[in-house]
């Protein structure tokens, strides 16, 4: 008989309920009188909703790390940096994939275990790519270069420049240009470095399917695999469900296209983690569970198995794991090794969501650049001020 329910909160995608509503039978076998619930947001919901709301209704939360800002100032979630013993503290981190485990320590303390990594990547229907007779592009310039490609035969190249996903190209071409945006960055485009940015993206966004700016990933990937007019992506996080055999046209991931010198690097760092509500009645048992979803033997096995992401490096350089997403880790280890992380003080999300409205209605003429980039300039000041943290220059 069920003794302990445990709920938990994540994001309405395979990729982020199949793992956690499929894997609670491993950890409830283990565990009699235990039975786990999952429920799921909308993705938008997932980046905006607020914390507290969920706090108080469920034990377990999936997050993504600008939450930690937040999570810093409210006392709603579980401080892992407390929690932990300083073995398992190391044990997580050697086991980080990239920035997973840093991303969530924040002022002292850990707000969640890394549970899925992601980055902005590149991908292709490797059978269009080579019926153009063309590689996957490994400069922005060979981006642009293919794009033309593409049309002249009648197809087309495409990113993601749906506002969420329009600021974080923004923030990864800035960062591999060098000038990562962080929390106390003096200004967050400076104007010549500004329109450079903002100039390559409009180039790609001119090159690219005439519906990039309503796109984000799983828009582009779903369109890549119902159809064959896009043989390309730039710039969209990465997805190991379309790269898995399906039944339906397999994408190739790779590594993202460079601005620079600096190969990939620099691209905004994705991903979820998982945390434990401070007003849970069942914290022990949450953190448990919570633990053994983010090990490494767990996040190996079944969470891949089971169509989940991890971000457990040993996952990632898994033979097993990497075949049978049809190479995805291995192709783009390299991009999410180097990811950047974004901005995460208390009072950032709203001020990203904004700017990624701003930057879309940019990239469809009705923002001119210069206008743009002052005002990026003038609110992101504004919201380092409020928050009490250096920069506002």
């Amino acid at each position: 008989m069920t003794q302990t329910i445990l709920r938990g909160m994540t994001w309405d995608h395979p990729r982020g309920y199949d793992p956690l509503a499929r894997g609670a039978a491993s950890f409830e076998a283990r565990h009699p009188g235990l039975e786990i619930q999952w429920d799921k947001r909308s993705l938008r919901e997932f980046g905006e909703a607020p914390l507290e709301d969920y706090a108080g209704a469920y034990d377990l939360i999936v997050i993504d790390h600008p939450f930690v800002g937040f999570a810093a100032a409210h006392p709603y979630l579980v401080d892992w940096a407390i929690v932990l013993s300083d073995r398992e503290k190391a044990d997580f981190a050697a086991d980080s994939v990239g920035q997973s485990w840093p991303s969530y320590d924040y002022k002292g303390g850990i707000w969640a275990l890394p549970l899925d990594a992601a980055t902005q990547v590149s991908s292709c229907r490797p059978d269009l790519l080579e019926n153009l007779g063309a590689e996957i592009p490994r400069t922005f310039e060979e981006v642009i270069a293919l794009g033309r490609r593409a049309r002249a035969k009648g197809q087309w190249i495409t990113t993601t420049a749906f506002p969420t996903d329009a600021i974080s190209t923004v923030i990864s071409i800035a960062a591999n240009l060098g000038h990562p945006i962080v929390d106390d960055t003096e200004t967050f485009l400076p104007p010549v470095l500004g329109r450079e940015v903002i100039s390559r993206f409009h180039q790609l966004v001119d090159v690219a399917h005439p519906k990039a700016p309503a796109m984000n990933p799983i828009h582009a990937y779903e369109a890549m695999v119902s159809g064959d007019d896009i043989v390309y992506c730039a710039y969209g996080y990465g997805y190991t469900n379309y790269a898995r055999d399906n039944g339906r046209p397999r994408l190739k991931f790779a590594n993202a296209p460079a601005h620079s010198d600096r190969g990939p690097a620099g691209t905004q760092l994705g991903g979820t983690g998982i945390a434990v509500s401070a007003l849970s009645k069942n914290r022990d048992t949450a953190i448990a569970y919570a633990k053994w979803l983010a090990g490494k033997e767990h996040q190996s096995g079944d969470y891949v198995a089971h169509g989940g992401q991890p971000a457990s490096l040993a996952a990632w350089t898994d033979g097993g794991n990497d075949a049978l997403c049809g190479g995805f880790f291995s192709d783009t280890l390299a991009t999410l090794e180097s990811a950047h992380v974004r901005p995460r003080f208390d009072g950032w999300i709203p001020v990203f969501e904004h700017f990624g409205e701003r930057i879309t209605a940019c990239l469809k003429g009705e923002i001119d650049d210069a206008a743009l980039i002052e005002e990026l300039n003038t609110q992101f000041a504004a919201a380092q001020r409020k928050a009490g943290i250096g920069g506002g220059g």
